[in-house]
């Protein structure tokens, strides 16, 4: 499949905000709603679900198995044929701070979200939870509630994929039930660590037209991180030339994505070949297809702190003119703290899909923190949670390849090639630090985000470090 060239298209005008069964949306994500909906999980797809830009990315006719979803549904949209079919999944939860300081960065420079604002307008939005896909608090406990129920389901945090990305490659091999060989858990370690990532063209997004990287960089988040890791994981060895041909975004399908410069995303799921197939969405829990829960699907969900998610989150919707106009820092957290956000409240989300994991056996709930801190450990974590038994060697090689730095200047990995995107504002992997909101918090906004923080997650259990 060509990869678009953003240079011939016209520049897309933002998207207003709007309910959609209860989670903010803009149309971008609901224009295709019916096939989402629809969509047919298979029992070997693993989908990636995780709030916006807390640590997640389309592929035609590709002879690899499993095939490899993304969204960022909250838990209560996704498909039901997921859950049908037993899909597991793998969630990437992310303190809500940071979440709030990416979210922020993302919304600048992502043309298909709505205008952020300024900073503070930002996270008073985030704090509301008025935001793409409901709000932050939501969204993280909905899926972690999911968790406890449905065992095909493998929570992440993006905190623990900083600390060690190797820790938790292997327990994403477990979960998975791949057994990958030491010198290949090593490998794909290395691979996917941010600052490759960001320099990965197939990673980073910048071959996304809707994405202005002039504003921010696209690469801050778990979900294209786990994205990669799994891609490597499945297919680093039966299909190298993947590396270098398919960016990120054509090898795992964004599930509700509908924009017109590319084809929809569960268009491109649907003529995966490979199994499983690697799916992601950014979906609320409760909106997942059923399909995905009646086939079992393994979910793995990526979560992030909510004040980094919000930052990110920022300069993201600063780049990408699929968002609506986020505004300057205030404007957007305000937003975001509100959770006026497309996705909806952080705070539903992470919540929502942490609940889902309680009753969900198949979701792997993993920490963004978790991730920066070990990516080798978290790669293990997900083997683990796959049924992966790979080497050291390829799990070292894979926790290499997925360093933030490696992604950011991989062409394939940093979605410089999406034309949504508009890295002159800001590139899609920006830092992938923790921690980064202090560096755009007030002692205000810090204050009043704990505070609603502490109201919105009163009635979960799902913990966030929004520090390492």
């Amino acid at each position: 499949m060509e990869i678009p060239d953003s240079s011939s298209m016209k520049p897309l005008s933002r998207p207003e905000l709007f309910d959609f069964e209860g989670v903010s949306m803009v149309h971008y994500f609901t224009d295709n709603w019916e096939k989402v909906k629809n969509f047919q999980a298979r029992p070997d797809d693993i989908l990636i679900a995780t709030y916006p830009k807390a640590g997640t990315e389309l592929a035609d006719n590709l002879p690899t198995s499993p095939r490899l979803i993304k969204t960022h549904l909250p838990v209560q949209l996704v498909p039901k044929s997921f859950w049908e079919q037993n899909s597991k999944i793998v969630y990437v939860a992310r303190n809500a701070k940071d979440n709030a300081v990416s979210y922020f960065h993302f919304d600048r420079m992502n043309m298909v979200q709505p205008e952020p604002g300024d900073w503070n307008t930002f996270l008073q939005k985030f704090m509301e939870g008025k935001n793409v896909f409901g709000p932050w608090y939501d969204h993280v406990s909905g899926w972690w509630e999911k968790k406890q129920t449905y065992s095909n389901l493998l929570y992440m945090f993006y905190e623990d994929l900083v600390e060690d990305t190797g820790r938790e490659l292997e327990h994403l091999c477990s979960f998975l039930g791949l057994s990958t060989p030491v010198q290949e858990r090593e490998k794909i370690t290395k691979g996917v660590q941010f600052d490759a990532m960001k320099q990965n063209k197939m990673t980073n997004y910048s071959t996304i037209p809707v994405m202005d990287f002039k504003i921010s960089p696209f690469m801050r988040k778990g979900t294209t991180w786990v994205s990669y890791i799994l891609d490597l994981l499945y297919f680093g060895n039966d299909a190298p030339e993947r590396q270098t041909s398919q960016p990120i975004y054509m090898r795992v399908p964004f599930l509700e994505s509908c924009f017109k410069v590319i084809a929809s995303g569960t268009e491109l799921a649907d003529n995966l070949t490979t199994s499983p197939r690697l799916i992601k969405t950014h979906l609320p829990v409760q909106l997942v297809p059923k399909s995905f829960w009646e086939q079992n699907s393994r979910i793995v969900y990526v979560a992030r702190n909510g004040k980094d998610n919000a930052v990110s989150y920022f300069h993201f919707d600063r780049m990408n003119m699929g968002e609506p106009e986020p505004g300057d820092w205030n404007t957007f957290l305000q937003k975001f703290i509100e959770g006026k956000k497309v996705f909806g409240p952080w705070y539903d989300h992470v919540s929502g899909w942490w609940e889902k994991k309680q009753t969900y056996s198949n979701l792997l709930y993993m920490f963004y923190e978790d991730l920066v801190e070990d990516t080798g450990r978290e790669v293990e974590r997900l083997c683990s949670f796959l049924g992966l038994s790979t080497s050291v060697e390829e799990r070292e090689k894979i926790t290499k390849g997925v360093q933030f730095d490696a992604m950011k200047q991989n062409k394939m990995t940093n979605y410089s090639t999406i034309p949504v995107m508009d890295f002159k504002i800001s590139p899609f992997m920006r830092k992938g630090k923790v921690g980064d909101w202090k560096n755009h918090f007030t002692v205000a906004q810090n204050e009043q985000f704990d505070e609603v923080y502490k109201q919105k997650m009163k009635n979960t259990t799902v913990k966030f470090r929004t520090e390492i």
